[in-house]
Formats: C-alpha cells, sequence, structure tokens
C-alpha cells in the first residue's frame, strides 16, 4: 500500500523544510507581471484563483529561469530562480502519476516505470506546447534560448508552488487533468482515440478528423470536440481541455461504430 504523499513528508519533514522561506523573498510582484501570473494560473487546467499578494513571488519565482534572476530587473537575493522549487515539483509530480498507476492499473513495477517516461523532460516541453498550457510564454529569462529544458524546469516548479500553495490534492487535480490522455493510453480499453484510430485504419473506413470548439470565459475554458469518420459525424464530447473533449468524443464514435 502507498503511503500518502503528506504522511511520508511529515516524518521526514520535508515539507518543512521547502516551506522555510528565506528572508525578504515576499516583496511585491510589479503589477503588470501580477496580471500575467494570475491570468496563467486561473485558465483551465490549473484554476487556481484567489491568490494570496504574499503567495504571488512564489509562483513568480517558479517561472523565472537562473538567466533572469542573475541578471534581471530585481536582485536574485529576493526573487531567486526556480531550481529548487523544479526539484520539488518534480517528485511530486512522479509521485502522483506513479500513485495514480498504482491504484487505477494492474501493471508489473517494470511497466510503471516505463509509463512514467511521460514526465521526461523533451515530453513535457511537448505537452506545454501541445495543450496551450501557456507556461512557455510566461518564462522570464535573459539571453536564453527557450529550450525544452528551460520549459520542463518551469511546469515542474509550478507544479511545485501549487502544492506548497493549494496542497496534494490540488496538485493532483491538475496534474491527472493535464496527462489524462498519456494516462489514458496505459489502459488499451480507455485509450479511446487510439482504438478508433487503428479501428478506422483496419477497416479502411476513411479519413478521421477531429474538430474542436472552445466555449465558456477565457479564465475557465471549456473545449467541445467533434470527431469525424469518412465524412460522417460519429462523437461529440466536452471537457476542460481538449484532450478530454476529444477522448470523449472518440468513446462515443467507438460506441456508433459497435466496438464499446
Amino acid at each position: 500500500m502507498i503511503m500518502n504523499l503528506s504522511t511520508i513528508w511529515k516524518k521526514l519533514d520535508i515539507g518543512g523544510h521547502f516551506r522555510r522561506k528565506p528572508s525578504g523573498c515576499l516583496l511585491s510582484v510589479g503589477r503588470d507581471r501580477e496580471a500575467e501570473v494570475r491570468a496563467l494560473l486561473a485558465r483551465s487546467p490549473f484554476g487556481v484563483t484567489d491568490i494570496a499578494v504574499t503567495t504571488l513571488p512564489l509562483y513568480d519565482r517558479a517561472l523565472t529561469h537562473r538567466s533572469y534572476a542573475n541578471g534581471g530587473e530585481y536582485p536574485v537575493e529576493v526573487t531567486g530562480d526556480n531550481e529548487r522549487l523544479e526539484f520539488l515539483g518534480n517528485y511530486i509530480l512522479d509521485f502522483i502519476i506513479a500513485d495514480h498507476l498504482y491504484g487505477e492499473y494492474d501493471l508489473p513495477p517494470g511497466e510503471m516505470n516505463r509509463r512514467l517516461q511521460v514526465t521526461r523532460n523533451t515530453k513535457l516541453a511537448e505537452i506545454v506546447r501541445g495543450q496551450s498550457l501557456g507556461i512557455d510564454g510566461a518564462i522570464r529569462r535573459r539571453g536564453q534560448a527557450l529550450t525544452d529544458s528551460i520549459i520542463a524546469d518551469a511546469f515542474e516548479a509550478l507544479i511545485g508552488a501549487i502544492y506548497l500553495d493549494r496542497g496534494l490534492t490540488v496538485a493532483r487535480e491538475v496534474v491527472l487533468a493535464i496527462f489524462e490522455e498519456e494516462i489514458a493510453e496505459c489502459d488499451v480499453h480507455r485509450n479511446y482515440r487510439g482504438r478508433l484510430q487503428e479501428y478506422v485504419a483496419r477497416e479502411n473506413l476513411g479519413e478521421l478528423e477531429y474538430a474542436f470548439r472552445q466555449t465558456g470565459p477565457g479564465s475557465c475554458p471549456v473545449w467541445a470536440a467533434r470527431v469525424a469518420v469518412g465524412g460522417t459525424l460519429l462523437g461529440e464530447g466536452e471537457g476542460r481541455t481538449k484532450q478530454r473533449a476529444a477522448m470523449l468524443a472518440a468513446k462515443e464514435a467507438l460506441g456508433r461504430l459497435g466496438r464499446e
């Protein structure tokens, strides 16, 4: 049985270690930057709102590369960079996915470890860009190309910041919403998009097309997806992310094709 992460950290006092903030780290964030950070976090799939003014520097730091902290507009000792938060977020991310795989899927240890490769840097950067999470556009850096590693580090640092501010439950909700499609691929039966694609190709049913539409306010969008095969609409779905909406549309299509 997997021990709850908060229980483990209480025993090891890791949580307390990371929550000890150096003096001077809670100076206010500029108004433009504050608006940018708040807007990013209010969006789906984060949904983090009502952030305290004293907590904003934590999120700002998560999105600050060391090149900016070392030569930016304010002292490094005040703002700092995201390296410590990235270290923390990396382990939180791995724990949440490992815990989910353990509880939801009957996989041997080797297979579970292989599935955890979804958290490697190049994959994280791909997810950030593919899901239009907005993290890549909010990273502050100076004289550095925006590499996959920088994007991945900021992603993990942001997960660490969400954990410190909102706790494990919210961090888990965010992570599972982002990785929903990748996690679904662990189970052949639940991988509706993959199953639909294979069936359509095998039966030569024609071109498989997805169409997406976003509704709702920009801070809390809802995605609607429609899937057509050979020009015929077969499925529709709605979700907080494009991936979720597409997965539900594919599930409905499989049902109409007698495959679900």
